[in-house]
């Protein structure tokens, strides 16, 4: 796999991963909203438990969205970090060995 195509994956990568994050973000806000209350069920559902229940769930997976989202994001900017690491290498072993080799046509 030559240095280029190396490098057009990692972006590739990334543009998922960022992809992912911004999803998992739409979602957890989207989870976050999804509040109900005695009013919207009955009062039997909040005297069985089920309102505060139905409210610690929704917090716990909210939350799950949420870190999923910041480490999809992170991972996305790790790649790219990546990339520009060895774009800043090769960069720099050019710069180095440009001056003392030509290649012959």
């Amino acid at each position: 796999m030559g240095f280029e195509v190396q490098r057009e994956a990692l972006e590739h990568d990334a543009k998922i991963w960022a992809e992912t994050g911004e999803v998992l973000s739409t979602s957890s806000s989207s989870a976050a909203g999804l509040d109900l209350n005695t009013i919207a069920l009955s009062v039997v559902a909040d005297a069985t438990g089920f309102t505060s229940a139905y409210g610690t769930i929704q917090d716990f997976v909210v939350g799950l969205l949420s870190e999923g989202s910041t480490a999809t994001s992170t991972m996305a900017a790790t790649l790219r970090d990546v990339k520009k690491q060895y774009e800043a290498d090769e960069a720099a072993a050019v710069a180095r060995i440009g001056a003392e080799w030509s290649p012959v046509e």
